[in-house]
């Protein structure tokens, strides 16, 4: 993304910068100090972007901005202002900017949502006016209705258009007057108009409807002064014209996907709803959605798919709130709900729980059958509170701690919740230089061949040496190097890593087979393969000595360039398994159409085993497959004597778990090969 910053405080500018770098991993920030110099970057460059700031050296207001967009009129521009200008930044919202900031109200993450979705409605808006052109172009290509009026309101001429339809025959004006020809309504604004015109008043129109057997028209009359005996009235068909201009004004207040309220709409909705609170003392509640697995669906069955569930979803989220209520998507999966009159917390708590109920159901899209869940964060404002930006902040927080919970629920927000956001806030600035200072150690936890009992493979698990908080396990920080994409370079190195260290295994004359998961966002990203290759080719490690292990919802959702990929993979000489195998609920077809070569058991079926006997028939179940197949069965999760005895009779291939070994450094594993190995000699 190419973004030109126009900001004379360097401290503001500053802070932006790394806001932006923060959140997006690639962009281009372009800084100009005076509206002079952003001019003529926006001559010299093409910018996708700009973000104003209305105080400059060199120029104040609002003319900052007309003077900027009279340049780039089709680049969306930002507004940034103080709290003072918030008004005059509303304003030019609504004129031609795309959006406002009010400065120090935001973090990286909100300011990316805002450029995302102005660059969005600037295109859209483009769009729009391009066709508006064309209907323009048409109204000059046709000459307009012309009727000559005497001083008094007499219709002397009718001068009809080239192909213009009035659906009113001549007779029906020549040689009546206003009164006699128009009806009231009509006719008495014309004279209103006339008498202007006759008193030399420059142009006097109006504008009105006709209801004709056709169908209701909108005209437009303009009156002028053509001589000193004579007023012409230009008729002009207008139906079109006012048909754009709700379109505008659909496009400037609503989603175009959803048709529901957008962002700059919602901000209104909830100050009208603010300052009706203050006056009755009423309670307002904001909720904050996010759609849960959003992304996978969007990812494996296409934008399209994705598009036409976000349709839905705004439906039934619209049919659990009251018409008094508001309900906005603010951009992406994310969606915002106002509840005015709410007497109690369990109020809104109730609307959480009938939009979390709604969105469980299944939804049908192009005959897919997809599932989606939501987070909910829940606050209040009560008069005299919170402003409008820090409500949807606190929403916000909420929202993610609602995810942080197992998702699909709600959370309302406590103070508390602030610290735990900054805190992950702090960790992720962390992880992203953590690669680079070499802070990521891996451990690798054996797999036990049942036959022998010899170590014969291991799974990769990656451990973060924080500085500060030493060894941090994976489940705090793996979500967060989801979230920001930086699981693609920390994957890579892992992958990396793991196969140099199976290469040295391999020298020291102890080789095992190295396991190493992939994440969603690693098996999606186009140079996967390419990495792959070339790993293998410069660690030197055998391609059978390397396991990519991949979930079950990856296979079960994996599109026609996935299964390519899948095959791309073996190809290499690679073996690929499948983890946590029975914990997804699909069909299992897919087995035989994808190049698998083993099958690891969800450990929550092994927790419980041989007691269970609901989870000793599905671990039956799963390794009669694997026979029957022809896989190789893995048993995660192994604690006990009697967990390994009950899957031992039932002919399981490999063992993982602590009764045999927890996850190891390098060192203490290769005294754990050298062992066995010595053992066996």
């Amino acid at each position: 993304m190419k973004i030109l910053l126009v900001e004379d405080n360097q401290g503001d500018a500053r802070l932006l910068e790394i806001m932006l770098h923060d959140v997006l991993t690639a962009c281009t920030l372009t800084h100009a100090d005076t509206l002079g110099k952003a001019i003529s970057h926006a001559c010299l460059m093409q910018f996708d972007i700009i973000l104003l700031d209305l105080s400059l050296p060199d120029s104040q207001g609002s003319s900052t901005f007309w003077r900027l967009h009279d340049v780039v009129s089709n680049v969306p521009i930002v507004v940034m202002t103080g709290h003072d200008d918030e008004v005059l930044a509303t304003e030019l919202a609504q004129a031609g900017a795309q959006d406002y900031l009010v400065k120090g109200s935001v973090d990286g993450r909100w300011l990316l949502r805002v450029m995302r979705y102005a660059i969005e409605r600037k295109r859209a808006e483009l769009e729009l006016r391009q066709s508006e052109a064309k209907v323009r172009a048409l109204y000059e290509a046709v000459p307009d209705l012309l009727l000559f009026l005497d001083l008094e309101g007499r219709f002397l001429e009718y001068k009809p258009a080239k192909d213009f339809q009035t659906h009113i025959e001549p007779e029906h004006f020549l040689g009546k007057t206003i009164h006699e020809a128009l009806p009231e309504g009509v006719a008495d604004q014309a004279m209103l108009c006339l008498e202007k015109a006759v008193a030399g008043r420059g142009i006097a129109s109006f504008e009105y409807q006709m209801a004709l057997p056709q169908g209701v028209t909108n005209y437009e009359s303009r009156f002028i002064r053509a001589s000193e005996e004579q007023v012409l009235c230009i008729v002009r068909d207008i139906s079109e014209s006012k048909r754009t201009q709700q379109q505008l004004h659909f496009l400037a207040h609503y989603d175009t996907l959803t048709g529901l309220p957008n962002r700059l709409l919602f901000n209104e909705s909830l100050q009208q709803a603010q300052t009706y609170a203050n006056r009755t003392s009423d309670t307002i509640a904001v909720m904050f959605i996010d759609l849960d697995r959003f992304k996978n669906i969007n990812d494996t069955l296409g934008h399209g798919v994705g598009d036409k569930l976000l349709q839905q979803v705004g439906a039934r989220i619209s049919l659990c709130i009251r018409e008094s209520d508001t309900v906005a998507r603010m951009g992406g999966d994310e969606f915002a709900v106002v509840l005015v009159n709410v007497r109690e917390e369990r109020d809104a708590a109730v609307v959480a729980e009938k939009i979390i109920d709604a969105l469980r159901l299944p939804f049908m899209v192009d005959d897919h059958e997809v599932f989606v869940g939501a987070s909910i964060g829940i606050t209040f404002y009560r008069p005299g509170q919170d402003d409008r930006d820090v409500l949807l902040e606190k929403a916000d927080v909420a929202m993610y701690h609602a995810k942080e919970r197992g998702r699909n629920n709600y959370q309302f927000y406590s103070s508390e919740m602030d610290e735990v956001a900054y805190e992950r806030l702090v960790m992720e600035n962390h992880l992203r230089h953590a690669l680079d200072r070499n802070e990521f150690i891996l451990y690798y936890q054996p797999q036990i061949a049942v036959e022998g009992g010899r170590v014969t493979a291991v799974e990769t698990l990656l451990r973060w040496q924080h500085p500060e908080r030493g060894l941090v396990a994976p489940g705090e920080f793996i979500s967060l190097l989801e979230e920001s994409g930086l699981i693609v370079p920390v994957g890579k190195w892992v992958l990396k890593t793991s196969c140099q260290q199976g290469r040295a295994w391999y020298d020291a004359g102890t080789p095992v087979r190295v396991a190493v998961n992939l994440s969603v966002r690693q098996f999606k990203h186009p140079g996967l393969v390419a990495d792959v290759a070339e790993i293998l080719a410069e660690s030197g490690l055998p391609p059978e000595l390397l396991e990519l292990e991949l979930t079950e919802s990856m296979f079960m959702d994996s599109a026609t360039g996935d299964v390519n990929k899948l095959t791309q993979l073996k190809a290499l000489g690679v073996s690929l398994a499948i983890d946590d195998f029975g914990s997804g609920a699909s069909s299992l077809a897919y087995l035989k159409d994808f190049p698998v070569d083993t099958l690891k058991i969800c450990q929550s079926f092994v927790l419980n085993l041989p007691h269970n006997n609901d989870d000793s028939a599905i671990a039956s179940a799963v390794l009669g497959l694997a026979q029957a197949m022809n896989f190789t069965s893995v048993a995660e999760g192994v604690e006990n004597a009697q967990q390994a005895d009950f899957l031992r009779e039932r002919r399981c291939d490999y063992f993982q778990g602590f009764l045999f070994s927890k996850p190891l450094p390098v060192d203490e594993l290769n005294q754990l090969l050298n062992g066995s190995k010595l053992q066996d000699n």
